[in-house]
């Protein structure tokens, strides 16, 4: 292999390689965005998102898996604040999965994967909220 060839090589490979970090740092990095982001939030929907449980998973599972074959960067499973009625009752908490692998395959630097990860949390603490996917694009957290 020439030199030029080789050269192309090693940059090519280092333009495609997504991040890598340990599940115990991925799982820190998270949790720190998500302080992060309760802290920007009014005191009472601060009060409302500290309810929500953040759990990290390396990939869905079959049941969360989209249909269309999509990749899922974090899952909202729960109900939503404006659908629930004075007599609602929980019986599950809920929850916020962030998806270790999809979120690390789109970020090459830690920068990068810190950006995904807000992004992704502030999104599925929209659904948490009550917005649908076209009022999160149309904000801008799509």
């Amino acid at each position: 292999m020439g030199v030029w060839a080789w050269l192309k090589d090693i940059i090519l490979r280092a333009t495609i390689q997504p991040m890598r970090l340990t599940p115990d740092r991925f799982e820190q990095l998270a949790f720190d965005i998500a302080a992060e982001i309760l802290a920007e939030l009014p005191p009472d929907l601060q009060a409302e998102a500290e309810t929500v449980l953040l759990e990290i998973a390396d990939t869905p599972t079959r049941e969360q898996a989209p249909k269309d074959g999509l990749m899922l960067l974090g899952l909202y499973e729960g109900v939503p604040l404006i659908a629930r009625h004075a007599n609602t009752t929980l019986l599950h908490p809920d929850r916020i999965t962030l998806f270790q692998n999809a979120l690390q395959a789109m970020a090459r630097t830690e920068v990068e994967l810190r950006a995904h990860i807000r992004k992704t949390l502030i999104h599925e603490l929209g659904h948490f909220f009550g917005f649908d996917e076209d009022e999160l694009h149309e904000r801008g957290w799509g």
